[in-house]
Protein backbone atom coordinates (compact mmCIF):
# COMPACT_ATOMS: atom_id res chain seq x y z
CA UNK A 1 0.00 0.00 0.00
CA UNK A 2 1.03 3.57 -0.56
CA UNK A 3 1.64 5.58 2.64
CA UNK A 4 -1.52 7.64 2.08
CA UNK A 5 -3.58 4.47 1.69
CA UNK A 6 -2.03 2.92 4.78
CA UNK A 7 -2.93 6.04 6.76
CA UNK A 8 -6.50 5.98 5.47
CA UNK A 9 -6.95 2.28 6.26
CA UNK A 10 -5.37 2.73 9.69
CA UNK A 11 -7.81 5.55 10.46
CA UNK A 12 -10.82 3.53 9.27
CA UNK A 13 -9.83 0.52 11.38
CA UNK A 14 -9.13 2.58 14.49
CA UNK A 15 -12.33 4.64 14.27
CA UNK A 16 -14.42 1.54 13.71
CA UNK A 17 -12.86 -0.30 16.65
CA UNK A 18 -13.43 2.67 18.95
CA UNK A 19 -17.04 3.01 17.79
CA UNK A 20 -17.70 -0.57 18.90
CA UNK A 21 -16.21 -0.17 22.39
CA UNK A 22 -19.57 0.52 24.09
CA UNK A 23 -20.80 -2.89 22.93
CA UNK A 24 -17.86 -4.51 24.70
CA UNK A 25 -18.79 -2.92 28.04
CA UNK A 26 -22.53 -3.65 27.87
CA UNK A 27 -22.02 -7.02 29.58
CA UNK A 28 -19.79 -7.69 32.58
CA UNK A 29 -18.10 -10.93 33.57
CA UNK A 30 -20.43 -11.08 36.56
CA UNK A 31 -23.38 -10.75 34.21
CA UNK A 32 -22.04 -13.66 32.19
CA UNK A 33 -21.69 -15.79 35.33
CA UNK A 34 -25.27 -15.09 36.32
CA UNK A 35 -26.84 -15.22 32.87
CA UNK A 36 -24.98 -18.12 31.24
CA UNK A 37 -23.97 -20.55 34.02
CA UNK A 38 -24.11 -23.72 31.90
CA UNK A 39 -21.97 -22.27 29.12
CA UNK A 40 -19.11 -22.07 31.62
CA UNK A 41 -18.80 -25.85 31.52
CA UNK A 42 -17.24 -25.46 28.08
CA UNK A 43 -16.17 -21.84 27.57
CA UNK A 44 -14.28 -19.23 29.53
CA UNK A 45 -16.21 -16.22 30.79
CA UNK A 46 -14.23 -14.03 28.41
CA UNK A 47 -15.20 -16.25 25.43
CA UNK A 48 -18.89 -16.10 26.40
CA UNK A 49 -18.64 -12.33 26.72
CA UNK A 50 -17.06 -12.06 23.27
CA UNK A 51 -19.78 -14.24 21.76
CA UNK A 52 -22.46 -11.94 23.16
CA UNK A 53 -21.20 -8.95 21.21
CA UNK A 54 -19.87 -10.72 18.11
CA UNK A 55 -23.11 -10.74 16.11
CA UNK A 56 -23.70 -7.03 16.57
CA UNK A 57 -20.10 -6.12 15.72
CA UNK A 58 -20.01 -8.41 12.66
CA UNK A 59 -23.26 -6.93 11.34
CA UNK A 60 -21.83 -3.43 11.64
CA UNK A 61 -18.64 -4.56 9.90
CA UNK A 62 -20.68 -5.58 6.89
CA UNK A 63 -22.59 -2.32 6.76
CA UNK A 64 -19.76 0.15 7.36
CA UNK A 65 -16.25 -1.27 7.79
CA UNK A 66 -15.87 -3.45 4.70
CA UNK A 67 -17.23 -0.88 2.20
CA UNK A 68 -15.05 1.85 3.70
CA UNK A 69 -11.93 -0.31 3.53
CA UNK A 70 -12.69 -1.48 -0.02
CA UNK A 71 -13.23 2.09 -1.22
CA UNK A 72 -10.02 3.37 0.38
CA UNK A 73 -7.97 0.52 -1.07
CA UNK A 74 -9.47 0.74 -4.57
CA UNK A 75 -9.09 4.52 -4.57
CA UNK A 76 -5.32 4.11 -4.29
CA UNK A 77 -5.33 2.84 -7.91
CA UNK A 78 -8.50 4.22 -9.50
CA UNK A 79 -10.28 7.56 -9.62
CA UNK A 80 -13.93 6.60 -10.07
CA UNK A 81 -14.67 4.52 -6.96
CA UNK A 82 -18.11 4.48 -5.33
CA UNK A 83 -19.92 2.65 -2.56
CA UNK A 84 -23.66 1.95 -2.50
CA UNK A 85 -23.77 2.84 -6.20
CA UNK A 86 -26.85 2.16 -8.34
CA UNK A 87 -26.57 0.99 -11.95
CA UNK A 88 -29.79 1.22 -13.96
CA UNK A 89 -30.76 0.31 -17.48
CA UNK A 90 -33.32 -1.42 -19.71
CA UNK A 91 -33.48 -5.19 -19.92
CA UNK A 92 -35.72 -7.11 -22.31
CA UNK A 93 -38.44 -9.27 -20.81
CA UNK A 94 -37.02 -12.56 -22.09
CA UNK A 95 -33.67 -11.83 -20.42
CA UNK A 96 -35.44 -10.91 -17.17
CA UNK A 97 -37.32 -14.19 -17.24
CA UNK A 98 -34.11 -16.12 -17.88
CA UNK A 99 -32.28 -14.44 -14.99
CA UNK A 100 -35.14 -15.24 -12.63
CA UNK A 101 -35.29 -18.81 -13.94
CA UNK A 102 -31.56 -19.31 -13.37
CA UNK A 103 -31.74 -18.02 -9.80
CA UNK A 104 -34.85 -20.06 -9.01
CA UNK A 105 -33.32 -23.26 -10.39
CA UNK A 106 -30.09 -22.75 -8.47
CA UNK A 107 -31.96 -22.08 -5.22
CA UNK A 108 -33.47 -25.56 -5.49
CA UNK A 109 -31.31 -28.13 -3.66
CA UNK A 110 -29.30 -30.13 -6.22
CA UNK A 111 -30.97 -33.39 -5.16
CA UNK A 112 -34.41 -31.95 -5.96
CA UNK A 113 -33.66 -30.11 -9.21
CA UNK A 114 -35.60 -31.19 -12.27
CA UNK A 115 -33.29 -29.18 -14.53
CA UNK A 116 -29.58 -29.91 -15.08
CA UNK A 117 -28.74 -26.34 -14.03
CA UNK A 118 -25.43 -25.90 -12.22
CA UNK A 119 -23.64 -22.64 -11.41
CA UNK A 120 -21.64 -21.89 -14.56
CA UNK A 121 -21.04 -18.25 -15.37
CA UNK A 122 -20.38 -18.50 -19.11
CA UNK A 123 -23.43 -20.71 -19.72
CA UNK A 124 -25.63 -18.41 -17.63
CA UNK A 125 -24.61 -15.30 -19.53
CA UNK A 126 -25.02 -17.09 -22.85
CA UNK A 127 -28.56 -18.15 -21.93
CA UNK A 128 -29.41 -14.60 -20.81
CA UNK A 129 -27.95 -12.76 -23.79
CA UNK A 130 -29.57 -15.16 -26.25
CA UNK A 131 -32.96 -14.56 -24.61
CA UNK A 132 -34.57 -11.94 -26.81
CA UNK A 133 -38.12 -10.77 -27.13
CA UNK A 134 -40.81 -8.91 -25.28
CA UNK A 135 -40.66 -5.32 -24.23
CA UNK A 136 -38.03 -3.47 -22.24
CA UNK A 137 -38.21 -2.90 -18.51
CA UNK A 138 -35.91 -0.78 -16.38
CA UNK A 139 -33.87 -2.63 -13.79
CA UNK A 140 -31.57 -1.21 -11.12
CA UNK A 141 -28.95 -2.93 -8.97
CA UNK A 142 -26.81 -1.39 -6.25
CA UNK A 143 -23.16 -2.26 -5.88
CA UNK A 144 -21.54 -2.31 -2.46
CA UNK A 145 -18.44 -1.21 -4.38
CA UNK A 146 -18.31 0.06 -7.95
CA UNK A 147 -15.05 0.92 -9.73
CA UNK A 148 -15.97 2.55 -13.01
CA UNK A 149 -12.42 2.86 -14.33
CA UNK A 150 -11.13 -0.53 -13.17
CA UNK A 151 -8.38 -1.61 -15.55
CA UNK A 152 -10.14 -4.83 -16.64
CA UNK A 153 -13.57 -3.25 -17.16
CA UNK A 154 -16.13 -1.55 -14.88
CA UNK A 155 -16.20 -3.54 -11.65
CA UNK A 156 -19.25 -4.44 -9.54
CA UNK A 157 -18.66 -6.01 -6.12
CA UNK A 158 -21.10 -7.49 -3.61
CA UNK A 159 -19.28 -7.43 -0.24
CA UNK A 160 -20.42 -10.22 2.07
CA UNK A 161 -19.25 -12.32 4.99
CA UNK A 162 -17.98 -15.77 3.95
CA UNK A 163 -21.08 -17.73 4.98
CA UNK A 164 -24.08 -15.98 3.39
CA UNK A 165 -27.45 -17.61 3.84
CA UNK A 166 -29.40 -18.91 0.84
CA UNK A 167 -31.42 -15.71 0.37
CA UNK A 168 -28.31 -13.50 0.46
CA UNK A 169 -26.40 -15.76 -1.93
CA UNK A 170 -29.33 -15.88 -4.36
CA UNK A 171 -29.84 -12.11 -4.28
CA UNK A 172 -26.13 -11.53 -4.90
CA UNK A 173 -26.32 -13.85 -7.91
CA UNK A 174 -29.37 -12.01 -9.23
CA UNK A 175 -27.67 -8.63 -8.91
CA UNK A 176 -24.52 -9.85 -10.66
CA UNK A 177 -26.51 -11.23 -13.60
CA UNK A 178 -28.65 -8.10 -13.95
CA UNK A 179 -25.60 -5.86 -13.77
CA UNK A 180 -23.76 -7.73 -16.49
CA UNK A 181 -26.87 -7.81 -18.68
CA UNK A 182 -27.37 -4.06 -18.32
CA UNK A 183 -23.72 -3.38 -19.11
CA UNK A 184 -23.76 -5.70 -22.13
CA UNK A 185 -26.71 -3.78 -23.49
CA UNK A 186 -24.64 -0.60 -23.11
CA UNK A 187 -21.86 -2.17 -25.16
CA UNK A 188 -19.61 -2.70 -22.14
CA UNK A 189 -19.14 -6.44 -22.37
CA UNK A 190 -15.81 -6.13 -20.53
CA UNK A 191 -17.66 -5.33 -17.27
CA UNK A 192 -16.93 -7.60 -14.33
CA UNK A 193 -18.93 -8.59 -11.28
CA UNK A 194 -18.09 -10.65 -8.22
CA UNK A 195 -19.36 -11.75 -4.87
CA UNK A 196 -16.51 -10.56 -2.65
CA UNK A 197 -16.16 -12.58 0.56
CA UNK A 198 -14.20 -10.37 2.91
CA UNK A 199 -12.28 -13.15 4.68
CA UNK A 200 -11.91 -16.92 4.48
CA UNK A 201 -12.40 -18.93 7.69
CA UNK A 202 -11.55 -22.05 5.67
CA UNK A 203 -8.05 -20.58 5.10
CA UNK A 204 -7.58 -22.04 1.60
CA UNK A 205 -9.85 -21.56 -1.41
CA UNK A 206 -9.91 -25.29 -2.13
CA UNK A 207 -11.13 -25.90 1.42
CA UNK A 208 -14.00 -23.41 1.21
CA UNK A 209 -17.08 -25.44 1.98
CA UNK A 210 -20.08 -23.20 2.62
CA UNK A 211 -23.02 -24.95 1.02
CA UNK A 212 -25.14 -22.01 -0.11
CA UNK A 213 -22.33 -20.11 -1.80
CA UNK A 214 -21.26 -23.20 -3.72
CA UNK A 215 -24.86 -24.06 -4.59
CA UNK A 216 -25.56 -20.64 -6.13
CA UNK A 217 -22.29 -19.19 -7.38
CA UNK A 218 -19.71 -20.19 -9.96
CA UNK A 219 -16.85 -20.27 -7.47
CA UNK A 220 -14.16 -19.82 -10.10
CA UNK A 221 -15.66 -16.94 -12.08
CA UNK A 222 -18.07 -15.17 -9.72
CA UNK A 223 -16.42 -15.25 -6.31
CA UNK A 224 -13.36 -13.59 -4.77
CA UNK A 225 -12.43 -14.93 -1.32
CA UNK A 226 -10.38 -13.23 1.37
CA UNK A 227 -6.95 -12.24 0.08
CA UNK A 228 -8.13 -12.56 -3.53
CA UNK A 229 -10.64 -9.75 -2.99
CA UNK A 230 -8.27 -7.29 -1.34
CA UNK A 231 -5.38 -7.99 -3.73
CA UNK A 232 -7.76 -7.67 -6.70
CA UNK A 233 -8.69 -4.17 -5.55
CA UNK A 234 -5.34 -2.93 -4.28
CA UNK A 235 -2.73 -5.02 -6.05
CA UNK A 236 -0.46 -7.83 -4.90
CA UNK A 237 0.41 -7.71 -1.21
CA UNK A 238 -2.59 -5.62 -0.17
CA UNK A 239 -4.07 -8.32 2.03
CA UNK A 240 -0.83 -8.82 3.96
CA UNK A 241 -0.60 -5.06 4.49
CA UNK A 242 -4.18 -5.06 5.72
CA UNK A 243 -3.48 -7.85 8.22
CA UNK A 244 -0.44 -5.95 9.51
CA UNK A 245 -2.51 -2.81 9.98
CA UNK A 246 -5.21 -4.71 11.85
CA UNK A 247 -2.56 -6.06 14.22
CA UNK A 248 -1.02 -2.60 14.61
CA UNK A 249 -4.35 -1.02 15.53
CA UNK A 250 -5.17 -3.87 17.93
CA UNK A 251 -1.88 -3.35 19.80
CA UNK A 252 -2.33 0.42 19.88
CA UNK A 253 -5.81 0.15 21.37
CA UNK A 254 -4.74 -2.41 23.94
CA UNK A 255 -1.81 -0.23 24.96
CA UNK A 256 -4.06 2.78 25.44
CA UNK A 257 -6.96 1.02 27.07
CA UNK A 258 -9.01 1.55 23.88
CA UNK A 259 -8.99 5.25 24.61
Amino acid sequence: MQPSTRNAVHRILREFALSQTPKLTKWSLEGVRQGYPFHQLFFSEEAILAAKVERSVVTTMGATLYPALAKAIAASRFKCVFTNHAIEGPVNDAAINMIEQIVTELRTPPSKRQSPRRPEHDAEMRDILLSRGGGLSSRSVTADLFVEDFDRGPLFIELKSPRPNLDVAAESKRKILYYLTIMNRRGQADSRAFLGLTYNPYIYRDSYGHTFTKQIMDMRKQVLIGSELWDYLGGSGTYEDLLNLIEQVRIELQGHGRA
